[in-house]
């Protein structure tokens, strides 16, 4: 990798804070998937640690309420709040 290479990789792991460079906080997590699988995973966080993570099926989509009402509305639904 040549210097500038080296430059890019490290500009990624740092940040400037108050005129000082810093390296970026990691979080390293394992997931329980196959080591084939292709897909989305949603995982939940409590102080910064994994409690658990679980596969999205294709059909499955994860949205807010306002989100979820906000398409149904485009698809033609009368919504009532």
């Amino acid at each position: 990798m040549n210097i500038k290479g080296v430059e890019m990789v490290t500009e990624q792991l740092t940040i400037e804070q108050r005129m000082m460079r810093i390296t970026k906080p990691v979080l390293n997590i394992g997931l329980h998937i196959s080591p084939n699988f292709n897909g989305r995973v949603m995982v939940y966080f409590e102080n910064g640690h994994a409690i658990c993570d679980r596969p999205l099926l294709d059909e499955e989509h994860v949205n807010t309420l306002d989100g979820f009402l906000e398409l149904a509305r485009m698809a033609g639904y009368k919504v009532e709040e």
